[in-house]
C-alpha cells in the first residue's frame, strides 16, 4: 500500500470562538463518560492489588489499554482468579474508546473558509497518525453521527468493563470467604 503524505486543506482555519452548544455538550458528555470508565478501571485495579481507592489514587497511574490487560491477568493468575472473561475484547474496546479521548481532546476544532454553510472539522496534527494511521482522514466533519460513533466507542468500553468489575468482584468474594473460612488460606497469620 502505497503512503500518501498528508497535506492540509488551506481553507481550513482553527476555530475561535466556542463550540455551538451541541457539539460541545455531546464531546463533554462523552469525555464525562471516558472519565467514568477510568474509574471502573481504576476500581478494578485497586481491589486485585487489594489497596484503598486512596492510596491507589496516590500511587497508580492507568496505564493504555494492553498493558491495563496485561496487569489485570497477571493480577488474576496472582489471586489463582480463573475466567473466561474476554480481556482482548476489553483491550480492544478499551484502544477505541482511547482513541476517542485522545482525538477529542488533541484535535484543532476547525471551519472551513470555503464553504457558505458552518461545518466545524476535527483537524489531527501530522505528528498524530491517529486510529488508522495514513487511512484517517487529515479533517473530519464533527457532526452528530461523528459524535455518535465516538461515544459508542466509549459506552462499548464501559460495559465490558463494569462486566469485568463485576466478574472481579463476584471471584474476589469467593476468594476472601474461603480464605476467613479455610484457616490455613488466612494470610493474616
Amino acid at each position: 500500500m502505497r503512503r500518501k503524505s498528508a497535506t492540509f486543506n488551506t481553507a481550513l482555519v482553527p476555530l475561535t470562538q466556542g463550540l455551538p452548544a451541541s457539539i460541545a455538550a455531546s464531546i463533554g458528555v462523552t469525555l464525562a463518560r471516558h472519565a467514568y470508565l477510568d474509574w471502573v478501571l481504576g476500581q478494578v485495579m485497586y481491589s486485585l492489588m487489594e489497596i484503598s481507592i486512596k492510596q491507589g489514587r496516590v500511587i497508580l497511574k492507568l496505564p493504555r489499554p494492553r498493558q491495563y490487560i496485561a496487569a489485570v491477568r497477571d493480577l488474576f493468575a496472582f489471586h489463582g482468579l480463573t475466567s473466561a472473561f474476554d480481556f482482548d475484547g476489553l483491550a480492544a474496546k478499551l484502544e477505541a474508546a482511547d482513541r476517542t479521548r485522545k482525538m477529542l481532546n488533541r484535535s484543532a476544532y476547525m471551519r472551513d473558509t470555503s464553504s457558505k454553510a458552518t461545518r466545524i472539522q476535527l483537524a489531527r496534527g501530522l505528528w498524530d497518525p491517529g486510529p488508522g494511521g495514513e487511512s484517517q482522514p487529515e479533517a473530519q466533519v464533527v457532526d452528530r453521527a461523528f459524535l455518535a460513533r465516538r461515544r459508542k466507542d466509549v459506552e462499548d468500553a464501559i460495559r465490558r468493563a463494569e462486566r469485568l468489575q463485576a466478574v472481579t468482584d463476584r471471584l474476589l468474594r469467593a476468594l476472601h470467604e474461603e480464605r476467613r473460612s479455610r484457616p490455613r488460606l488466612d494470610r493474616r497469620r
